[in-house]
């Protein structure tokens, strides 16, 4: 394959997931791939390559009636997806503990000022994405090529209700009317996470790993019960998810 294929096939891949992410593209919305040629300015071969490769990672499905559709989430993948980083948060803290060194902490460090910037600058698409990229080059650094496959579609996945529960639809007006007190707390968890691990601290690392889920899942709740869900009953999303 070409340079150029390759290039185009990225290019259609990046813009299109970038549009599901920050919602330019809802849940259940049916695709228009003769649209996203036009506005893409590809060819339709890369934009289907990469409605592949997108379906591939949960965010698009095929549609009963032909073509793509954006894929939803429902309450129930909304509780699956919390539960799912409550396993993987403890599997990932107790590898890291053991197989991290002075690079990959000087590289989670670097990823964590990296979303502090985007939170400075108010950029809720760079705060969810820079969030999701500090999660999955933490189990990127355990060396566990099956976590990191789970790890990715989990946080790809969570970026989506992040996004609207940072107030992303909203062109960055603040969500719940906390939102700097929310990325304050966010920032001491990855700051504490970082140091656990550098003292080789496992259980204060997992109690930091665990805190940060819960803090998310109860932003989450709050968004789905106050924001968009009035006369629904979110309230069994709020429980701790039971893992051992």
């Amino acid at each position: 394959m070409t340079t150029r294929k390759t290039s185009a096939r990225e290019t259609a891949y990046v813009e299109m997931r970038r549009r599901i992410l920050t919602l330019e593209l809802r849940g259940a919305q049916k695709i228009d791939e003769g649209a996203l040629v036009a506005s893409i300015g590809l060819s339709r071969t890369p934009v289907r390559e990469a409605l592949h490769r997108l379906t591939a990672e949960g965010l698009v499905e095929a549609d009963a009636r032909g073509g793509y559709r954006v894929a939803s989430i429902s309450l129930r993948q909304c509780r699956e997806l919390i539960e799912a980083q409550h396993v993987l948060v403890r599997a990932v803290t107790q590898l890291l503990v053991e197989r991290i060194g002075d690079e990959g902490l000087e590289r989670l460090s670097e990823a964590v000022r990296a979303v502090e910037r985007a939170a400075a600058d108010r950029d809720v698409a760079a705060v969810t994405r820079t969030n999701a990229e500090l999660h999955i080059l933490e189990t990127e650094l355990t060396r566990n090529s099956y976590l990191l496959a789970m790890a990715e579609r989990v946080y790809t996945n969570l970026q989506r209700l992040a996004f609207l529960s940072f107030g992303g639809d909203q062109g960055g007006a603040a969500r719940l009317g906390d939102i700097d007190e929310h990325y304050d707390k966010v920032h001491d968890d990855h700051w504490e996470y970082i140091d656990a691990l550098k003292q080789r601290d496992r259980e204060r690392a997992e109690e930091v790993a665990v805190r940060h889920v819960k803090l998310f899942q109860a932003r989450l709740t709050r968004y789905l019960s106050e924001a968009d869900g009035a006369g629904l009953d979110f309230s069994s999303l709020a429980a701790d998810a039971q893992v051992g």
